[in-house]
């Protein structure tokens, strides 16, 4: 298959993009350049969606598609949305011109569409107003060709983006890769076809050869429950198939999201703490006016109780001191209330010995002994009329500490007006730290990580059903014995049948696999820069077509680790097996590669553009930008294979692509 010509109208960022892709033997390649929004993958999904067809869901979808130039120009009333695209292909031995177009629009608030395969004198065309059994018809004749020249399950292979190339190399993938192309590339499928068919066709006839009804019954049952296994298998295994092509898919917008993420989380956290920070110095400002208000309200007894203290704070001392030294010297003084008992006891005892005593006046004589009793202490209290009470009350003023509450509300009110200065700048900063948040919808990263559980899940439910599936086959052939030996040719020979499918394909995949173990070990050789020249091997070990692992070694014999290669290694490794595949399969389609030169080295860079492009296929069609391969140094290099360039410019204003014809400005040379 050969692509001539690539058209599309009112499509995407293309009002009218047409193309002539034709190549010549000597010069397969056809280099289309342009930055980043330029159109490049729009081109790539033209040319896919020409071939295999739009899946417009409404006209919400429809306006999504259209030209947004033309739409605001001129509105959609009677426009199209039209893809063609021309071809030379093979159909079984003739080789044939194809011309296939798909036509799209809005009509009665519907989408409707119409499809015509052009070849020879009589088209097929089908469309949303065909009747059901023509429609059914030339739909299918139209697939069919297709199908001959490149499947659709097959064109992610040859149709490919060579950034997500490098994330195929995981175990899982790179083996689901190959035995995808060796059971369809390679067209083994028909041989497990086969093989089915002829095991379905056996089971029936075992079954009516058994003459017990029970036994015969119990073997139906089990060759039932086996079919239906194997159903489950082949729908898990598609799952599993469908899990590991989202993981390829989004990659890429899971790094970025969860690389994102982090960012954002680091932000998130600078934005908590300036909020933190704000917050914390409004609140102290409450605190402050606060505190203030509270110093207002109890001024007189936090000021000026203190200050009063403060002033009678010598003479209470003074207080104090002489009412202890008078206390002191009343140690041994006796009260008033002594002196009278005892003047009281005295004159008693005059009285016993010496008789009369009518003549003393007790009270008048303790009053004379109390004031002989003063008179003879020299510690005068002069603040007598001061009661203990009243004096303790005056000493406890003067000790109680005494704060100025107006120098730390002074310290306070001098940090707070630095920090409330601050707040504005703080704002600012917010503002910047949510400018600079990605926006991203943060969903893909659950998404991702909930698909690599279920792949991881489905991966070991297919190991199950698989190990259920040979007990089921094994206890199945028990069941021969009470089949009757009686000869019967047919029968005899579908026992064969089976056997013989699986040998054929395992033979077939025998010599596909050292093939494929040859040329993979010859191309690493010259295009994995890291090993260049010191692959020693490549093996593809497989028993069958469905049990494949692939590995690589160096010529010391240690294996080197697909999981260890870096992103540049990884995708020269992905690319060296498409091609090597491509010349070993059954297809000769074209090969159309976006972002040419992904993540490789520039060392990298020239062993591809000399050694892997020129040679890859008979069509290959090139994307790039001028930093993959560039004006300066790479395009000379390549120049000699390639037949047309094409540069896609972006008009802004109008909302379409231009192109002009020639690469970043360069034209080809004659010759």
């Amino acid at each position: 298959m050969k692509i001539k010509r690539i058209y599309a109208e009112n499509y995407k960022t293309y009002k009218l993009l047409d193309l002539n892709l034709e190549v010549s033997d000597d010069r397969p390649i056809i280099l289309i350049g342009g930055g980043n929004g330029c159109g490049k993958t729009t081109l790539f999904d033209a040319i896919y969606h020409a071939l295999y067809g739009l899946d417009i869901r409404d006209t919400k979808h429809f306006e999504e598609l259209f030209n947004a130039g033309v739409k605001n120009a001129e509105g959609l009333e009677n426009k199209k949305i039209v893809l063609t695209i021309e071809f030379s292909g093979m159909v079984l031995i003739n080789k044939m011109q194809y011309s296939l177009t798909r036509t799209y629009m809005i009509l009665d608030n519907r989408v409707v569409f119409n499809v015509v395969m052009n070849f020879g004198a009589t088209p097929y065309k089908y469309g949303s107003g065909t009747p059901a059994k023509e429609r059914a018809f030339n739909e299918e004749q139209i697939n069919k060709i297709i199908a001959a020249n490149l499947p659709a399950e097959l064109s992610d292979y040859f149709l490919f983006d060579a950034m997500k190339t490098s994330e195929l190399v995981k175990e899982e993938q790179i083996n689901k890769l190959i035995e995808k192309n060796i059971n369809s590339v390679m067209g083994f499928n028909k041989y497990s076809q086969m093989r089915k068919c002829a095991e379905d066709l056996l089971s029936e006839k075992k079954a009516a050869r058994m003459k017990n009804e029970e036994v015969r019954k119990e073997y139906e049952e089990l060759v039932a429950e086996k079919s239906a296994l194997e159903a489950e298998i082949n729908s898990l295994d598609s799952e599993y198939s469908k899990a590991l092509n989202f993981d390829n898919d989004f990659k890429e917008q899971y790094d970025k999201a969860k690389k994102g993420h982090n960012a954002d989380e680091v932000t998130k956290d600078k934005m908590s703490q300036l909020e933190q920070s704000i917050s914390n110095t409004l609140r102290a400002e409450k605190e402050y006016r606060n505190d203030l208000d509270i110093v207002a309200r109890e001024l007189e007894t936090k000021v000026v109780y203190a200050k009063l203290a403060n002033i009678i704070r010598p003479e209470v001392e003074l207080m104090m001191q002489t009412r202890a030294a008078s206390e002191a010297s009343k140690v041994n003084l006796l009260s008033a209330e002594q002196i009278e008992t005892l003047t009281r006891k005295l004159v008693k005892i005059i009285e016993t010995k010496y008789g009369n005593t009518s003549n003393f006046d007790i009270e008048l004589l303790a009053e004379e002994l109390k004031y002989q009793q003063d008179l003879d202490n020299p510690a005068e209290d002069k603040f007598s009329y001061l009661t203990n009470e009243e004096l303790e009350t005056l000493n406890l003023l003067v000790k109680t500490s005494s704060v100025n509450h107006f120098l730390s509300l002074a310290d306070a009110r001098e940090r707070i007006n630095v920090e409330i200065s601050e707040i504005p700048q703080k704002k600012e900063q917010l503002a910047d730290f949510r400018k600079a948040l990605s926006g991203t919808d943060y969903n893909i990263i659950e998404l991702y990580e909930n698909n690599a559980q279920k792949a991881a899940n489905l991966k070991d439910e297919i190991a199950q059903k698989r190990a259920d599936h040979q007990k089921l086959v094994k206890k199945i052939a028990t069941y021969d014995y009470d089949i009757p030996q009686v000869p019967d040719p047919q029968y005899d020979m579908l026992c064969k049948l089976p056997d013989f499918f699986k040998a054929l394909s395992s033979k077939l995949l025998r010599a596909k696999k050292t093939s494929i173990e040859r040329m993979m070990r010859d191309q690493l050789n010259i295009n994995l820069i890291a090993y260049a020249g010191f692959i020693g091997k490549v093996e593809l070990s497989a028993e069958d077509s469905e049990d494949i692992s692939f590995k690589i070694y160096h010529k010391n014999g240690n294996e080197i680790y697909l999981s260890q290669l870096n992103a540049g290694a990884k995708q020269t490794v992905m690319q060296v097996l498409l091609k090597v595949l491509y010349n070993l399969g059954d297809y000769e389609p074209p090969v159309m590669i976006d972002t040419v030169m992904g993540v490789l080295d520039k060392e990298s860079r020239d062993v591809i553009i000399e050694s892997y492009f020129p040679d890859l296929a008979h069509q290959t069609i090139l994307l790039s930008t001028d930093t993959e391969i560039t004006t300066e140094h790479d395009f000379e290099k390549i120049e000699a294979y390639v037949s047309k360039v094409f540069t896609l410019h972006r008009d802004k204003e109008n909302q379409c692509t231009d192109i002009t014809e020639d690469y970043f400005g360069l034209k080809l040379s004659e010759y």
